[in-house]
């Protein structure tokens, strides 16, 4: 990783030919080749979208076109216009089909200028068992280059779709964008409400269609939000804001699902709630599989323990329950009984989870999985759940299995069916659930069985987790548009107090044995959070194995997403140092995940995953800097290698932050090699970076806010420098300029850095001590390296804390300057 000085660039534009080439009589080899263009070349008027290609050579050599010697495609150097935006959407869409209503429905403040439309569509009443459909044309949208769509690709899951000119869709979308030449974003967002699922799809001439499904037996309304904006991080939240506005209306009396267990304290539910979910997780699906029993997970366990590996909680993943047909596929099999089976759990669920907290005191919450029905084949006709509550068969629409008809317990009987398994688990010692298969519900093909059990069966797993559970539970497939846009998972601002986050999987699974899975699973959770990150959620990109040939790969980017980290090891096979980077200790012994407070997402919607670029991924970690008003934080940027060759780029660091608007100087960190580039700003104009990765490359640039210290001194706190995201166990810092110190409150311990610049040749750095917890940390702990462009302090936490003896209290350490 280097910085690039923008005053070492010797290069032409020339816009004329659509050629950029290095001057040729260049005669300094040394210098970093960049581009340099001026707004300059697109006045008023003019073309805003103009292609480019380069060439090279290499000292004496003849000069080379790049595509011919790398196959890189022409480049694009795109301006945005600033004429007045269009108030009529037909403008910005051509073809839309006269039946359909359009709604202006307002304009943002002047710094973000988007302009936002609300398009519907009648969508006639179910005749049961069959629904309402209807499908309209809205048109194509003017003059765009590029386009990004999220699609259903599967009934469970959605993931993204990127291409260039002409849309063609594979599969109904959620989201469309489109990347207008004049450099302006149009957001599509296909709102579902209440009994009206709206989809988008295009025809064969990449027109755009809406699509309305409605099951209610009164007629309804399909709704598009379109947003213009000259970013697509504006347009899209400006579409999500307008969406829960159309949601409101549809639902005026709004469910409220309270996180607080009978007789239970709501603060002390969310404390443990957030000790649920930022606690290292171990599940058995990959690790042990489906042939599962008592004594393989106690064995796992154990040699979990034996090789140092502390975790919080253990999920028990599939085929612990009761079922029916046993020998048969997973999709034919029906659910018994709520107690564990016989075969492998001879001492019952109460009696493994009893051992299970006997033998590993660490171990603070168990959980277990269940579909939606029960099971992948619903429940058992002859079970004794059968015998308990009504049932019914159903038919459903073909999914990736071929059965086409299940037992299930009635809409009328989900809530007390729930209710009684959620009090068994409780009451057997399991405190949290993984809640799978519910795209089932959206399988059911009669409006009728639709309409009675798409909103029951939701509304009564919530009750149920909430009050048995304290909302410990994982939504797992259900991706679906009815649970997307439900109350609960879409109002990210809680309708309630009481209300916390839900935990929900955004990505189809791990598969460690398919090689081309690792890539795209990466990719694909990192452009479904553009739409996840705006609901209230905390996004799950599932377990993986820490013994593998992506495990960094993979550990990378769970520490950035925002969410858990689960691993599936095999027992015996454990990569502990990489474990280590992905958690820290905390005083009392136990482990947490250091999540960043803004979930990680792409960066770059446009750019497909076949194009085999770097795929980055930016989070960022609110700070509080005491009396200061200071807009700003930390930035986490993962960057991940999608080509299977090495691969170089330029990253532009005002992707991540707005360097002009913050006015704030920053130190960035690559955690792969440890460099610290600084200072950097928009200002200074050094905001590229370059960056190499090779196959399964990836690394975390971190960007730190530099703080004035002292009249010619700066200082930016690093946070815990073996984590990756270690920069996310800071809680607060507050500089003391008086005393030229600086106090942090951080989340756990391990080796904590600070970075000074502007230190005088032959100065100590530390001119008084540095403390944790107010007593002095002990030389043996705190090291200083030099660096070319600072100082870099580093002090040894955990060592320091055991040394000192210090009670289990706020972590808070200070250093003077």
């Amino acid at each position: 990783m280097e910085d690039l000085e923008m005053d070492d660039v010797d290069n032409r534009v020339n816009l004329r030919p659509n050629i950029l080439v290095d001057e040729e009589s260049s005669s300094d080899r040394g210098k970093s080749n960049l581009l340099k263009i001026s707004e300059q070349a697109a006045p008023h008027g003019a073309i805003f979208l103009h292609l480019f290609t380069l060439r090279f050579r290499a000292r004496d050599q003849a000069w080379q076109w790049v595509k011919d010697s790398f196959g890189e495609q022409d480049g694009e150097i795109r301006f945005q216009d600033h004429a007045p935006r269009p108030d009529s959407f037909q403008s910005c869409c051509p073809g839309l089909d006269p039946a359909l209503s359009i709604t202006l429905g307002c304009k943002t403040p002047e710094q973000n200028a988007v302009t936002v439309w609300e398009i519907f569509e009648h969508v006639p009443g179910a005749e049961d068992p069959r629904s309402g459909y209807s499908t309209r044309m809205i048109g194509i949208p003017r003059g765009f280059s590029h386009w990004f769509a999220l699609v259903r690709h599967s009934t469970a899951w959605i993931a993204p779709r990127q291409g260039k000119e002409k849309i063609t869709l594979d599969a109904d979308a959620i989201v469309c964008s489109f990347l207008r030449t004049d450099g302006l974003h149009l957001v599509l967002l296909a709102v579902t409400a209440v009994d009206v699922l709206t989809v988008l799809n295009t025809n064969e001439h990449g027109e755009l269609l809406m699509v309305g499904r409605n099951d209610s037996l009164k007629d309804g309304q399909a709704v598009v939000v379109a947003a213009l904006g000259t970013s697509f991080e504006d347009a899209n939240a400006a579409a999500m804001a307008r969406a829960e506005g159309v949601i409101r209306r549809s639902q005026p009396s709004l469910p409220t699902i309270s996180n607080k267990t009978a007789g239970g304290n709501v603060n002390d539910d969310a404390k443990k709630l957030q000790g649920w979910y930022d606690g290292l997780t171990y599940c058995t699906w990959n690790a042990l599989g489906q042939e599962l029993n008592e004594g393989k997970i106690h064995n796992a366990l154990e040699v979990l323990s034996e090789h140092g590996v502390t975790i919080t909680n253990v999920l028990i993943d599939d085929n612990w329950q009761s079922l029916d047909h046993a020998g048969a596929s997973q999709f034919e099999r029906g659910w018994t009984d709520f107690e564990a089976s016989e075969e492998g759990f001879p001492n019952k669920l109460s009696g493994l989870t009893a051992a299970i907290r006997h033998r590993h005191p660490n171990i603070q919450h168990i959980g277990v999985w269940h579909g939606v029905f029960g099971y992948w084949g619903g429940v058992a006709p002859d079970g004794n759940l059968a015998k308990k509550y009504r049932t019914k068969r159903v038919h459903k629409e073909r999914d990736f299995c071929d059965r086409d008809s299940f037992t299930v317990i009635d809409g009328e009987d989900a809530s007390q069916m729930f209710e009684d398994f959620y009090e068994f688990l409780q009451e057997s010692g399991v405190d949290s659930a993984k809640a799978d298969t519910r795209y089932l519900l959206d399988c059911l093909s009669a409006s009728n069985d639709r309409r009675d059990m798409i909103r029951r069966y939701n509304n009564a797993w919530l009750e149920a987790s909430a009050k048995h559970l304290s909302m410990r539970v994982v939504s797992s497939m259900a991706m679906i548009p009815q649970l997307l846009f439900s109350p609960e998972v879409f109002f990210k601002r809680a309708t309630s107090q009481h209300q916390q986050k839900l935990i929900m999987r955004t990505s189809d699974d791990f598969f460690p044995e398919i090689e081309p899975s690792h890539l795209w699973h990466i990719f694909c959770n990192a452009h479904n959070a553009v739409l996840t990150q705006n609901l209230n959620i905390i996004p799950d990109w599932d377990m993986f194995q820490t013994t593998h040939d992506y495990s960094g790969f993979h550990a990378a980017a769970r520490s950035i997403s925002g969410g858990p980290v689960c691993i599936t090891d095999y027992p015996g096979k454990h990569n502990l140092p990489l474990i280590k980077q992905l958690v820290a200790n905390k005083p009392a012994g136990s482990s947490v995940i250091l999540r960043p407070s803004v979930v990680g997402r792409s960066v770059q919607v446009y750019t497909a995953h076949k194009e085999e670029r770097f795929c980055k991924v930016a989070a960022f970690q609110d700070v509080s800097f005491g009396e200061r008003e200071l807009a700003a934080g930390t930035a986490i940027v993962g960057v991940f290698n999608m080509g299977t060759q090495t691969h170089v780029e330029f990253l532009p660091l005002a992707e991540f932050l707005n360097f002009e608007a913050e006015g704030i100087e920053y130190a960035l960190r690559s955690f792969v090699t440890g460099n610290i580039v600084a200072p950097l700003s928009g200002a200074s104009g050094r905001s590229l970076v370059k960056l190499e990765l090779g196959h399964r490359g990836y690394d975390i640039l971190t960007l730190y806010p530099l703080l004035l210290l002292d009249g010619r001194r700066k200082i930016a706190v690093l946070g815990l420098l073996g984590q990756m995201s270690g920069a996310a166990a800071v809680i607060g810092i507050d500089v003391k300029a008086s005393e030229a110190a600086v106090s942090t409150k951080i989340k756990a311990l391990g080796s904590f850095g600070l970075f000074v610049m502007g230190q005088e040749d032959g100065e100590k750095l530390l001119t008084g001590t540095a403390t944790l917890c107010g007593q002095r940390i002990p030389d043996a702990y705190q090291h200083v390296e030099d660096l070319k462009n600072g100082l870099l302090l580093q002090l040894d936490l955990e060592g320091a804390w055991k040394e000192l003896a210090l009670p289990d209290q706020q972590i808070v350490v200070e250093a003077a300057i």
